[in-house]
């Protein structure tokens, strides 16, 4: 309890530093008539400090020209704890709904009861939702210092939120079925000319996977990545050490895998424009040092975790074999018409339907016998008519009648009243998809790849797209919009927080030689979105092309420290999450990830 009433305060506290403003009306209200003349945020060479050379005194004159600046920075800090304290929520949550069932076995609560405060701690503890939810208290504290309209002008006009709409797409799209077979078939043939093991998989997966970033966009490729590595790697239960060790390469892999071109990774393409950066300065000066410490780190994890790795060979050499045996010789269709005959052979010799039919009405005979009169009785003195009584509870009986039967025996239902069958294993099935499916799938994502930067083009397009996946569901997965809503949010909320934060990093970034300012923005990413860091650095004016050099290199090597650091890391922490008991801890996290990264940022610097 004592941890409930830590987080209560921390809760608290965000509120009275969004709220605590509001009681200063006269200030919050006077500005309303020229609050949209005037820029907010506030922009960075509005503050008046070009001759103060010192960080400290810079920070100190912009939180006296703007204080809202200190308030938007502590709500800031107080959702990454609450990032760094999912887990444990989580374990709360798991530990109070574990105690609910047992009150529900015991008949102390309701059997369709559930656990309110585990539900909300649930919601809490999910990474992708701890942004938005701060995005609500500072909301109210641009209120609080401004007026409403400020609030609305900064949401809908002064945030683009581009970025996040891409990512729910461009993951509905990767996730697809044509598109993972697709994926798989070709990742396939490379690990198979590399011997076919576990390794082999595990090197193609975290090696190709997070270089086609560079052309099929960062999310995209992450989506592909975390999916392979699910059903190849993470279903083998390896130890803890290593799916952290996975995890970790597969974001810095990611964050730096899209640097090959200056099109596809959002870090990239923030000063791709500024700085007039084209295909071939991003491949001589990031490219082929982005695949060179790929491979290094997944060859340095590989030898620390060698031993694991032949433990998992057998695991995975029956695996494979089943995969084989499965979709070459134990075809999915014949079987099912197999037993389609057999069903409707022995439903015309057994009766089977017949005979339960008839238990069922006899069953339900005895009982609306024992139960009428005792429920006509208390309807019936309360003045209500006999007749019209008989015929509700005729109805209530034969509603809960139907309810029963098409969740408990469907069998004895007509085929019209029988409740729609979702078969939980319907993804895991061999079919193969036809070719022309797999080709509209992918003109789906070129027009989504190519219209990246326009979302009244690309979400119409995903529109049509779940109208197509409807028409081919034989050949679909269940689409499951879940996971990217969450991550959409997720990047939306921090791209609300971020964009309050320029007036400390500006500073910071625009006062260091090039080695501190690629160590520092390197640091800075693991609390805010990388492409957040570079953004701000084309607003530097004079920067050097050692310091441009510098800046993105730190920004892209520190893309894994952390879920937050890179845009795409929320996608793929969706989709591995549940192999990690109580969910990825973002302090195993960052400690998995400091290794390759301290490696990505020597050959940043050496090469």
């Amino acid at each position: 309890m004592s941890f409930m009433r830590a987080f209560i305060v921390i809760l608290m506290i965000g509120c009275i530093f969004s709220c605590v403003a509001v009681l200063d009306v006269e200030h919050s209200f006077a500005s309303s008539e020229d609050t949209l003349e005037q820029q907010f945020p506030r922009s960075l060479d509005g503050y008046d400090d070009s001759e103060i050379v010192t960080i400290p005194g810079k920070l100190k004159q912009r939180i006296k020209v703007e204080p809202f600046n200190v308030f938007a920075t502590l709500i800031f800090v107080l959702a990454i704890i609450n990032t760094f304290l999912s887990s444990k929520f989580l374990e709360i949550a798991h530990r109070w709904e574990k105690e609910h069932e047992e009150k529900i076995a015991a008949k102390e609560a309701p059997k369709d009861s559930v656990h309110h405060g585990a539900k909300a701690l649930h919601f809490v503890g999910e990474v992708e939702t701890v942004f938005g939810i701060w995005a609500i208290a500072l909301i109210l504290a641009i209120f609080a210092f401004f007026d409403w309209k400020t609030a609305i002008y900064y949401v809908t006009d002064g945030v683009n939120f581009t970025e996040a709409f891409f990512i729910i797409v461009i993951m509905t799209l990767a996730s697809s079925r044509p598109i993972l077979k697709l994926s798989e078939g070709i990742m396939a043939r490379i690990a198979t000319r590399l011997g076919g093991t576990i390794t082999a998989w595990w090197f193609t997966i975290l090696t190709l996977g997070p270089l086609l970033g560079s052309f099929i966009t960062e999310p995209a490729a992450m989506t592909i990545s975390a999916l392979l590595l699910a059903k190849k790697f993470y279903a083998l239960e390896p130890s803890r050490k290593l799916k952290y060790a996975t995890i970790a390469l597969l974001f810095v892999n990611t964050s730096i895998g899209g640097t090959l071109t200056h099109f596809a990774a959002p870090p990239v393409l923030m000063v791709a424009g500024p700085w007039d950066w084209g295909l071939l300065h991003m491949f001589i000066n990031f490219g082929w040092k982005a695949i060179l410490g790929i491979c290094l780190v997944n060859s340095a994890y590989y030898f620390i975790c060698r031993s694991e790795f032949k433990v998992l060979e057998e695991k995975f050499q029956v695996l494979s074999l089943e995969e084989k045996v499965l979709a070459n010789y134990l075809d999915r269709q014949e079987m099912e018409s197999e037993w389609d005959e057999a069903i409707s052979q022995n439903y015309q010799e057994l009766r089977i339907k017949e005979q339960f039919e008839k238990k069922v009405d006899d069953a339900a005979y005895l009982m609306k016998k024992r139960l009428m009169p005792m429920y006509l009785e208390r309807i019936t003195a309360r003045g209500v008519d006999r007749e019209l009584a008989e015929r509700l509870f005729e109805r209530r009986f034969n509603e809960i009648k139907l309810f029963r039967l098409r969740r408990e025996l469907p069998i004895v239902l007509s085929t019209s009243q029988r409740a729609s069958f979702k078969d939980p294993d319907w993804d895991d099935r061999e079919d193969p998809v036809p070719v022309w499916v797999t080709l509209v799938h992918i003109a789906f994502m070129v027009w989504t790849i190519l219209n990246a930067h326009y979302p009244a083009l690309f979400v119409p397009g995903l529109l049509f797209y779940l109208a197509f996946a409807e028409v081919t569901s034989p050949y679909q997965n269940n689409i499951d919009l879940k996971a990217p809503l969450l991550v959409g949010f997720f990047i939306g909320g921090l791209l609300i927080h971020g964009g309050v934060q320029g007036w400390w990093i500006e500073p910071v970034l625009g006062s260091l030689a090039e080695i501190p300012l690629m160590l520092t923005a390197t640091v800075l990413t693991a609390v805010n979105d990388n492409a957040a860091i570079t953004y701000l650095s084309t607003l530097i004016p004079g920067l050097t092309d050692g310091m441009k050099y510098a800046v993105v290199s730190g920004a892209v090597a520190g893309g894994g420290l952390t879920v937050i650091a890179n845009a795409p890391n929320p996608a793929g922490r969706s989709i591995l999450n549940g192999y990690f008991k109580n969910g990825v801890s973002p302090s195993k996290l960052f400690l998995a990830a400091l290794g390759p990264t301290m490696v990505v940022l020597l050959v940043f610097l050496i090469a």
